[in-house]
């Protein structure tokens, strides 16, 4: 580059100049380039300029040097750039200068932005913007890279109870509940890495109250700005969700939960049986799984009325959890069937004493309410399979077999299966399928 007029007019240039060949290659840079990149015009010249823009801005940065080449003058940017203090936010013009034989080069123009735009974000620019943050239902926060609350908005104060000033300068886990705050420390290192999607990352957390009171379920938002000059940050959004959660969790019942005696429906027992199988064939200890149908129930609702036939199903679901283990699970699957999982049977006759109990807990009468005076008494047939399975519709299937044989023997019993149960079962399947069959 030829020395002269324009060297001396550049070089007095508050602002910092740069001349990029058409690859974007150093060319030449004032003293005030010099100044705000932290670098010699030695050490730059024949290096791409595009390595000390943030990798975020590397496209933007991109498309204008491609643009600047079809135009005289090209379109004002902001971007951020490595300095020898970090990253500072630049306005960068450039003017296509490569046809001019005393500069043969795209001149670019470079302001440094960053301590003006961080007085407009310091005095949030206008107090309509600082009331909005102030009256926030989200709690919003700013944090260092170690997870350090530099500041906080007053929605912490009436969700949670907490003093803005007394948060400051305190890890956020702090806030976050024991059982949570492994999942957060998570989350924070992922964001500080930058291992997150583009819109950051987003988690659900228990935060504490500041009276100890039950904590309180937040969406928390967490962006990593720390690389942007005018933050140099993680902003954080707390957003409370105790009715979302609540709403969330009566659909979940609903999936899974019989909503007549509230027990687990066909479709949660089935999936427990599934892990206790899963569990059997690890640990070696057999399992059980019992099927319990209630004899002549139909009889209750044909005489009596389905709202009474509810109630003794629930006050029959009431006793059988009474008369169960802890370790113990039952479930409904439809009408008057139950389902009883018996997990590390100790004793080979340990399944059989849970079907006794079972038994023992019908034994008292049904008071059947607004019919005074009257008393309903109920048994159940059960039957009891014990072992190893692949599945639990196969556990499930066996199981059937055995309540089969128990009413057949006269009901109010509990029968095991046995492998010769299957076959008899078959042929008697058969039979009746072939008398049906004709007529």
């Amino acid at each position: 580059m030829e020395a002269g007029g324009f060297v001396d007019l550049a070089m007095g240039l508050p602002d910092a100049v740069v001349v990029i060949d058409a690859s974007a290659h150093f060319v030449w840079a004032n003293e005030a380039a010099e100044r705000l990149f932290g670098l010699q015009l030695a050490e730059v010249v024949g290096t791409s300029a595009l390595d000390l823009v943030h990798p975020e801005d590397h496209d933007v940065a991109t498309v204008s040097l491609v643009s600047v080449h079809n135009k005289e003058v090209g379109t004002p940017i902001e971007l951020r750039v490595r300095s020898a203090t970090g990253w500072k936010l630049v306005e960068l013009i450039g003017s296509n200068l490569l046809d001019t034989p005393s500069v043969g080069g795209i001149v670019l123009s470079v302001r440094d932005l960053t301590e003006r735009r961080r007085w407009e974000v310091a005095a949030n620019e206008t107090e309509r913007f600082r009331s909005l943050v102030h009256n926030a239902r989200s709690v919003l926060m700013l944090l260092d890279a170690r997870g350090m609350v530099l500041c906080i908005s007053a929605a912490v104060t009436r969700l949670l109870g907490h003093d803005q000033e007394q948060l400051e300068r305190r890890p956020l886990g702090d806030l976050v509940a024991d059982h949570d705050r492994g999942r957060f420390e998570v989350a924070l290192s992922r964001a500080v890495s930058r291992r997150d999607p583009p819109g950051g990352s987003v988690l659900e957390v228990d935060l504490v109250r500041r009276d100890g009171r039950r904590a309180v379920p937040f969406e928390l938002s967490i962006v990593n700005l720390l690389d942007d000059p005018t933050v140099e940050g993680l902003i954080v959004s707390a957003h409370e969700i105790s009715q979302l959660r609540a709403t969330r969790e009566a659909l979940e019942r609903l999936a899974t939960c019989d909503p007549l005696t509230g027990l687990p429906n066909r479709t949660l027992i089935l999936e427990r049986a599934e892990q206790m199988l899963a569990r059997t064939r690890r640990s070696g200890l057999p399992a059980a799984l019992l099927f319990v149908d209630l004899d002549h129930f139909k009889d209750v609702n044909d005489a009596l009325g389905h709202r009474v036939g509810d109630e003794v199903l629930r006050e029959v679901s009431a006793r059988f959890v009474t008369a169960l283990r802890g370790s113990d699970s039952i479930g409904r699957l439809g009408g008057d069937e139950f389902v009883v999982l018996v997990e590390d049977i100790a004793s080979d006759d340990a399944a059989e004493l849970v079907a006794g109990r079972l038994l023992a807990a019908l034994a008292d009468p049904f008071v059947v309410s607004g019919d005074i005076g009257r008393f309903l008494t109920m048994s159940a047939s059960i039957g009891v399979a014990v072992g190893g399975y692949i599945s639990a519709e196969d556990l499930l299937a066996d199981a059937d077999i055995a309540l089969y044989q128990a009413k057949g023997g006269g009901r109010n019993r509990y029968v095991r299966f046995e492998p010769s149960m299957r076959s008899a079962f078959d042929d008697r399947f058969d039979l009746d399928h072939r008398r049906a069959a004709h007529g």
